[in-house]
């Protein structure tokens, strides 16, 4: 196999391996990067995305949802852990409450929960989040 620029060849030499550096985002607002929340290290899109990062680089590509194939794919260790099988170390964001900040983020059938770096949404029953993961 040989791989695009930007990628590498992993060790099983069957697939390449994402190696592209850019910034991680943890909000994303309407599919735009929020750069006050950007850390400011260059890693790789699963570094960032199996770290609880929202999106990735220059063209704030979003990243998985957790618990979707496309997640398990690019972090088969899970949570913390690169594709590669590698610890990732907790990445440091400066911690803004999107919650306060963003009164209408998760809808009039959410509760936003604001999280180290982030937030989660919590839906009432009956509600599950749509495919953007803000809305209930």
């Amino acid at each position: 196999c040989t791989c695009p620029s930007g990628y590498a060849l992993r060790e099983d030499r069957r697939m390449c391996r994402d190696t592209r550096q850019g910034f991680c985002f943890t909000e994303v607002l309407q599919t735009m990067c929020q750069m006050s929340s950007t850390n400011r290290n260059l890693v790789t899109k699963s570094e960032c995305c199996c770290n609880s990062g929202r999106s990735w680089g220059p063209q704030c590509e979003l990243c998985p949802l957790p618990g979707t194939a496309q997640y398990k794919k690019m972090c088969p260790h899970g949570p913390g852990y690169s594709t590669d099988g590698r610890a990732l170390g907790h990445l440091c964001f400066a911690d803004n409450n999107e919650c306060t900040a963003q009164p209408s983020l998760c809808g009039a059938k959410g509760q936003c929960l604001n999280t180290p770096g982030s937030y989660n949404c919590e839906c009432q029953k009956g509600f599950s989040l749509d495919s953007s993961g803000v809305n209930c």
